[in-house]
């Protein structure tokens, strides 16, 4: 099976939902509101930063970053983004603002100051951090061997 990657507009194109931040039942559909409108406006941003900066340092000699970490933000953003994101192998999708928020920090970690679209970024990480932080998604014991 040969797997095809999606580049371009499309995938730039936010998609994440009201409906997706509030199956979070600490998230109300105003704040949702105002965090998806955000999630719009720095998305294509955050991704369009990932994409240049992995692309630039697989071609640096000596690569100045983890990307192994950057392939796995800019790949559990999308997730975020199409409402497919799971907290924990064992949970079922969930919105997180506290993981979204870790996400568009690491993006805030390579994005140049000077990045035309970093209001927005940071816009989006205030909106975050305003949300109420979240532990376990619902259905999700922790167990006692992960040390919790």
């Amino acid at each position: 099976m040969t797997q095809t990657r999606t580049s371009g507009p499309a995938r730039l194109t936010p998609a994440l939902t009201v409906e997706t931040v509030v199956t979070n039942q600490d998230i109300d559909w105003a704040s949702a509101e105002q965090l998806v409108e955000r999630w719009k406006a720095a998305y294509p941003a955050m991704r369009t930063i990932l994409d240049t900066v992995i692309a630039a340092q697989r071609q640096a000699e000596r690569p100045t970053v983890d990307l192994s970490r950057l392939e796995r933000v800019r790949r559990e953003l999308g997730q975020v983004d199409r409402g497919t994101h799971r907290v924990c192998t064992r949970s079922a999708p969930f919105f997180s603002p506290t993981e979204a928020g870790w996400l568009v920090r690491d993006v805030i970690d390579v994005m140049p100051l000077a990045h035309p679209q970093a209001g927005a970024v940071y816009r989006l990480a205030a909106e975050l951090a305003d949300l109420p932080a979240d532990e376990v998604p619902p259905g999700v014991e922790r167990t006692d061997k992960e040390g919790l």
